[in-house]
């Protein structure tokens, strides 16, 4: 097993360095071995998962870990950054890491994945959705809402009375990234974030097609009426 050597901890993760547990903890990360290592009254257990490890706590008697006890799923380690993600508290207590230290998480992962895919969403169907439409083939009658000028007029009243400006009224996406980030899907978002949530964005956007469709005819009808509103009262103000 590799020791580290006293320079070594300022190129390292803060975590590393907390106490002799880490230390340990990291050299048998870093070891290239598979074999478990015993911490205190529990067994932890290396999983490859591409080139990262997902970490396992297990039980055991003396220094045997026993099989076919169940294994408590306790973290995961990237190689590219020697960062943990998704710590769980019974590792933190073991490692005697306090909650006041924070790993990122799937949650914050996926946080920032909706971000980006509601960004790229956007661009897709203002400036690309001629070319979305085309691979997307939906029936006519899908993609227009069924609306009369009354519900127009009512919700063009709404942004008009709430001080709305014209470009705030737009269908704005939001794509349920919840729904593709499966493991593998955060895994790939940690070493290509863009490309993931692009690629996600675009999926979504394809399959709901015909919703955005009906969308975005629904809020251009409600913007073209406030604009009505609008020049109705402003030539009202230029008579007084």
């Amino acid at each position: 097993m590799m020791k580290l050597a006293r320079e070594d901890f300022s190129m390292l993760p803060a975590w590393v360095g907390l106490n002799e547990r880490t230390v340990s903890f990291f050299e048998w990360l870093t070891d290239g071995e598979l074999s478990p290592w015993k911490c205190g009254d529990a067994f932890l257990i290396k999983v490859r998962q591409r080139k990262d490890y997902f970490l396992y706590i297990g039980c055991g008697k003396g220094n045997v870990l026993e099989i076919g006890e169940n294994l408590i799923f306790a973290g995961m380690f990237r190689w590219k950054d020697c960062g943990l993600y998704d710590v769980k508290e019974h590792l933190r207590k073991l490692l005697r890491i306090s909650d006041e230290f924070g790993f990122p998480g799937k949650a914050d992962a996926r946080k920032e994945a909706e971000e980006i895919a509601n960004r790229k969403a956007f661009l897709l169907i203002t400036r690309d959705w001629d070319a979305i439409l085309q691979e997307a083939r939906c029936e006519k009658e899908q993609m227009i809402p069924k609306i009369t000028r009354n519900e127009i007029q009512k919700y063009a009243r709404r942004y008009y009375q709430a001080g709305k400006a014209e470009e705030e009224i737009s269908f704005q996406p939001e794509v349920p990234v919840a729904q593709y980030f499966s493991d593998r899907c955060y895994l790939l978002f940690l070493d290509n974030k863009k490309w993931v949530a692009e690629r996600i964005a675009r999926q979504w956007v394809l399959e709901n097609a015909a919703y955005i469709s009906r969308q975005r005819i629904w809020y251009g009808c409600i913007r073209n009426e406030f604009m009505e509103i609008k020049k109705a009262a402003e030539r009202q103000k230029l008579r007084k």
